[in-house]
């Protein structure tokens, strides 16, 4: 299935329904399937097809999905550049992955100016946002038939989040791709929704909108979350889908206004992307209904590798009874129909239920592997199982819980710790918004644990009180030796903890 399938696929059942709203516009599927049919047709036209390598520049707008299944449709693979990438960033993106050609809003021309001359070989092309057909600006060459989509084929270079180094490009296959848009499908059947996305459509906001589309329904679009709006949409589109990191989440309940809203449309508002706050979860789940949905998936094995769904956050799976335990909230549910997941050693001997390994995984999600990097892709494929780097394990019931990044282990005192446990820990204390915890290098632990807390407005950080309550709980060994109050944390474009810019936040906060 190509961008045009699946779209043709949800016009024969949207019976009439809108693809696309944004604002004031709303964009049926026959508009939105000639927008990009036409565009794709273009780039063709200008020598862009199978092996080229598309990236789009552009802030949430309808002209960025067409752009992105434009490219896809021309056979080309499409690579997301994030509106929010610096000038200096995006040259490095377009050198290091071969970027044929590169679309931008007009809104990024500014940026884009800057690149040109970095960036060279590379063709730049307008979106015109206002286009109701071609969206983009080309100079053609002689109209040529699309490229016929194959399997194999690499349809979407996913660039990782780059929390521990330099990004990487991980490709994507349109059977990769498919398989997604079918495990969503067989997990949420329901006809004709409406998704609300307000998260970057260059990051997991993009690949949702495709089973959507798949379902004959609907994707509402805002740029970027501004709560009171965000909350407007749900209530004035009856949104039944969405999607919002921790952080989202964090800020919509802080809204005053948000418990006095209409949410009853809601059938599951997802979660991921980064650990969610017990205490704030209870919250959600008060505030939202029974609705809350974790997916926990990655880059390379994206998005939908296992599954928390609205009953499984009660006891016994009924969403009239009292909420499950803390144990069972912690985890992010179980594997998607088709997916295999092992918990292995160093060794890469899996282990029994209970004991933490590496979360390696087996299904038709996996990446195809890392854009010319061999090395690193035979070290995270093998035996056709993608090893993840996250740390968990499986309980009894086969339910997945994640321990923390395995980059992110700190060793100190030769215990091995996990800062997501302490931060989890920390999370659970009364005043703290949010948290990060990292190693910093010590002459005699060798490594020491470091915190930064978010505290609220006019609070004063009380370290005696969170040292000996942790202690109390962790033990002295995973109770930080340093507490930093920051007024916010450094997160990736899905909300993720940027743990390297914390870590250099916080050397240079204890050196004064």
């Amino acid at each position: 299935m190509s961008s045009l399938d699946l779209l043709r696929r949800g016009r024969r059942l949207s019976a009439g329904g809108p693809a696309l709203i944004a604002g004031d516009q709303s964009i049926d599927y026959a508009m939105l399937i000639e927008a990009v049919e036409s565009s794709a047709r273009d780039l063709s036209a200008a020598g862009i097809g199978r092996g080229d390598i598309v990236g789009v520049l552009a802030p949430n707008h309808p002209s960025t999905l067409v752009a992105a299944y434009a490219a896809m449709a021309a056979g080309a693979t499409y690579l997301p550049v994030a509106a929010s990438e610096s000038a200096q960033n995006i040259v490095s993106l377009l050198a290091r992955f071969d970027v044929k050609m590169l679309a931008f809003h007009p809104r990024k021309a500014e940026v884009v100016e800057k690149i040109r001359q970095a960036a060279e070989g590379v063709r730049y092309v307008a979106i015109d946002p206002e286009a109701p057909r071609n969206v983009l600006d080309l100079e053609l060459g002689s109209a040529k038939p699309l490229a016929a989509v194959r399997l194999g084929d690499i349809a979407w270079l996913g660039v990782t989040g780059g929390t521990t180094g330099v990004p990487k490009g991980v490709q994507l296959s349109w059977l990769a791709i498919n398989a997604f848009v079918q495990k969503y499908l067989v997990e949420f059947p329901a006809l004709r929704p409406v998704m609300l996305l307000a998260t970057p459509l260059t990051h997991a906001a993009g690949m949702l909108a495709m089973p959507t589309f798949a379902r004959g329904g609907t994707v509402v679009v805002t740029d970027g979350l501004v709560v009171p709006e965000f909350l407007d949409l749900i209530e004035r589109h009856r949104v039944n889908e969405l999607f919002l990191p921790p952080t989202g989440i964090y800020k919509l309940l802080d809204d005053p206004s948000c418990r006095d809203r209409d949410f009853s449309s809601l059938t599951h508002f997802l979660y991921g992307a980064a650990p969610v706050s017990i205490p704030r979860l209870h919250q959600a789940i008060d505030v939202f209904g029974p609705v809350m949905t974790q997916a926990y998936g990655q880059t390379e094995c994206h998005t939908l590798i296992s599954v928390m769904k609205p009953a499984d956050h009660f006891r016994d799976g009924d969403t009239t009874g009292p909420i499950a335990d803390d144990a069972r909230l912690s985890c992010c549910g179980w594997p998607t129909l088709g997916t295999k997941i092992e918990i292995r050693d160093d060794d890469d001997v899996p282990v029994p239920a209970g004991e933490p390994g590496e979360i390696c995984v087996l299904s038709d999600l996996a990446m195809s592997g890392y854009y010319h990097d061999p090395a690193a892709t035979e070290a995270t494929l093998r035996d056709g199982f993608v090893h993840t780097g996250d740390i968990g394990f499986l309980d009894t019931d086969g339910c997945l819980h994640i321990v923390d990044r395995k980059k992110d282990m700190v060793i100190s005192g030769g215990f091995n710790i996990y800062p997501a446990e302490v931060e989890a820990a920390l999370r659970r204390q009364p005043g703290i918004v949010d948290c990060a915890v990292v190693g910093l290098p010590d002459d005699y632990w060798g490594e020491v644990l470091a915190a930064a807390v978010i505290l609220p407005p006019d609070t004063a950080l009380d370290v005696k009180r969170l040292t000996n309550a942790l202690k109390e709980e962790l033990g002295p060994v995973k109770t930080p030796k340093h507490f930093v109050a920051v007024e916010s944390l450094p997160l990736s474009g899905v909300g993720k903890i940027l743990k390297k810019q914390v870590r250099e936040k916080l050397l240079t906060a204890l050196v004064r």
